[in-house]
């Protein structure tokens, strides 16, 4: 109909014929105002209706979110369901839709692989999800490891974070996993990773780490078929979901909310269905469990885990070095262990990451959500922002009025100034401690020893590292003499003991002693090339079979 009066309208312009708009509009059974509006160039309703999305709003995150490299359409919705709340994102299914409808991102080529099964309890897969670069909100930047064991039959998973790939990261990682599972599988399948594979050998070969370890918790290793995914298929479509963490760039403050993050997703990977299946694993898992092989001892266990402990005090501080460092309230009286990478101290406790901190010289440092947990209960919930915040402003101030600034010179006045002077030296604990054993005679000789010295000091470390190393033979009865040996000995003079005056001194006045210190060494010096040619022309006489001389380079000789 629209076509026939868009037709007649045509054909009365070219005619030159003004238009009864109201008489077609009776014609064709339409108001004589939308006859006229066909003959301006009204083209009528659209065919669809574009109303829009309730998820343009967030249109531009979204396609942020999924150009983070190797990020998945899953993992972004999940992120944005915690963010937003299911009543502003909507299903899966829609979101899904929206970004394929808007080529927010390109389709990935999918390969194909032939598929196998293993029964309830026969295997599990272990790869790493490695170097995982992951900024906070302050713009710090983690890099993170994540070992990933999920089990064959039912695909029910295990994550585990990490700042490390040694071998003690994955022993740690597959016994939470087993813990987790309340079993062991009777055959792990690992990628070729180097900390469970000699890489120099061909083919390649399991380490005496994970045999020890597998024949302790009965299991089978083996090592995935070079250039087979479908070996390790299950791992490598699992850890896709494990790219969700990605999404959280930007997302976070400390690493005790990236493992928070990685709890959630490790959930719910295990909660969804899963599409191969068409179970969730945990429903699965549910029958695979009663399959597991059972643990081992205790002492089995913990032979793998850390021995390092450090016993959580009633304040919630770990004792590192000349440092504390706060834990969870909650772990008071417990041992932890720590692990220590680039400058953060990573503490564990049952072979989980619990906390991080910066190694600082601060004598005590307090998280502030560990603080809290501490004033609980002992002040106003009103006031525990302020009270917290005051106290620990408090803490840091008073423990810098601590901090003691004492000269070589003003060193030599006093036994509290030498004290003091040795105190501010991460080796000075050490020093203290022991001094304040020794008799009144060894602590005038080591006194007087010292003060020796003093005036003549390039490197105060360097020196009270000395006192230690001197301190623990002779109460440094010839620290002088000690340290203008260590000085003589070095390649690098920016890092000497001794001014350049000092080492004139103590060389004119230790003259005798310097001379006969070079001479002994000449004399070892002599008597070991001897011993070495004595050796080798006892082996080439002795030994007919050339098979059997060992190469010079074999010889016990450095």
């Amino acid at each position: 109909m629209i076509n026939k009066i868009k037709g007649e309208l045509a054909v009365m312009d070219i005619l030159n014929v003004k238009p009864n708009y109201a008489a077609l509009g009776r014609k064709y059974d339409l108001d004589w105002r939308t006859v006229k509006k066909y003959h301006q160039g009204y083209e009528g309703r659209p065919a669809t209706r574009n109303k829009g999305s309730k998820l343009d709003q967030y249109k531009n995150e979204i396609t942020d979110k999924l150009l983070i490299k190797r990020t998945s359409v899953k993992g972004v919705y999940q992120f944005m369901i915690k963010k937003y709340g299911f009543d502003r994102i909507g299903s899966y299914s829609n979101f899904n839709r929206y970004i394929s409808i808007n080529k927010l991102k390109p389709k990935d080529k999918i390969k194909g692989h032939p598929r196998y099964e293993k029964g309830p309890g026969e295997q599990c897969q272990v790869d790493w999800k490695e170097d995982i670069h992951i900024t906070n909100k302050s713009g710090e930047t983690y890099i993170i490891n994540v070992l990933h064991v999920v089990l064959k039959y039912s695909r029910y998973s295990y994550l585990e974070l990490s700042v490390q790939k040694r071998f003690d990261d994955v022993a740690r990682g597959l016994i939470n996993s087993f813990i987790k599972f309340g079993g062991v599988p009777k055959e792990l399948l690992f990628d070729n990773m180097s900390t469970v594979a000699n890489t120099s050998s061909r083919p390649k070969k399991l380490t005496d780490s994970i045999i020890r370890m597998s024949k302790d918790f009965a299991f089978k290793a083996k090592l995935c078929r070079v250039r087979s995914p479908e070996t390790k298929g299950t791992v490598e479509a699992r850890n896709k979901i494990i790219d969700w963490i990605r999404v959280y760039d930007k997302e976070f403050e400390t690493i005790e909310d990236l493992q928070k993050i990685l709890i959630d997703i490790n959930n719910s990977m295990n909660i969804a269905i899963n599409q191969e299946t068409q179970m969730s694993p945990t429903a699965l898992f549910y029958k695979e469990k009663e399959y597991l092989l059972p643990l081992p001892t205790r002492s089995i266990v913990d032979t793998y885990l850390s021995s390092n402990k450090y016993k959580v005090s009633s304040e919630a501080l770990i004792r590192y070095g000349n440092s504390k460092y706060s834990v969870d309230p909650k772990l008071i009286g417990e041992e932890v262990t720590v692990d220590l990478l680039d400058n953060k101290l990573y503490i564990y406790y049952n072979g989980k990451l619990i906390t991080l901190h910066e190694i600082n010289k601060k004598p005590i440092n307090y998280k502030k959500d560990h603080y809290e947990k501490l004033m609980k209960g002992k002040v106003d919930e009103n006031d525990m922002e302020a009270v917290i915040n005051d106290n620990l402003e408090k803490m840091d101030r008073i423990l810098e009025t601590r901090k003691v600034t004492v000269s070589e010179k003003a060193a030599m006045k006093s036994e509290e100034a030498l004290i003091a002077y040795i105190n501010q030296s991460e080796y000075g604990r050490w020093v203290i401690n022991n001094y304040a054993n020794l008799s009144y005679k060894a602590k005038s000789i080591f006194i007087k020893s010292i003060n020796e010295v003093l005036p003549y000091i390039n490197n105060k470390e360097q020196f009270i590292s000395h006192i230690k190393y001197s301190m623990k033979s002779d109460y440094c009865k010839t620290i002088a003499f000690n340290c203008l040996i260590e000085d003589t000995m070095r390649m690098d003079e920016s890092s000497n003991i001794l001014t350049d005056e000092g080492i004139q001194y103590f060389s004119k006045k230790y003259e005798d002693e310097m001379y006969d210190y070079y001479e002994n060494i000449a004399k070892q010096q002599i008597e070991y090339e001897k011993e070495k040619e004595e050796i080798k022309s006892k082996i080439q006489s002795d030994n007919s079979d050339s098979m059997l001389i060992p190469k010079l380079d074999e010889l016990p000789f450095d």
